[in-house]
């Protein structure tokens, strides 16, 4: 990343939270209805945060790859 793209990092991680918490609040109501209330919210939270994990180890994975492609193509 760039100097740039990291100024810009809070903004772009406020909404992408927004989105995962809309999505996973989404889910959870289709799951298990409206009515659970406080149930839902805190489900809904942890699939959210669940879901960053997993959008975080799909970033994490794709660099090592990349790496791991660079090394390979220096060594003799």
């Amino acid at each position: 990343m760039n100097k740039a793209q990291y100024q810009h990092l809070p903004t772009h991680i406020k909404a992408r939270t927004e989105e995962y918490l809309t999505a996973a609040k989404s889910v959870s109501e289709e799951w298990f209805g409206m009515d659970n209330g406080k149930e839902v919210h805190m489900l809904s939270v942890q699939l959210a945060a669940a879901m960053m994990n997993m959008d975080s180890a799909e970033v994490i994975a794709s660099e090592i790859a990349n790496f791991s492609q660079q090394l390979k193509k220096q060594m003799p």
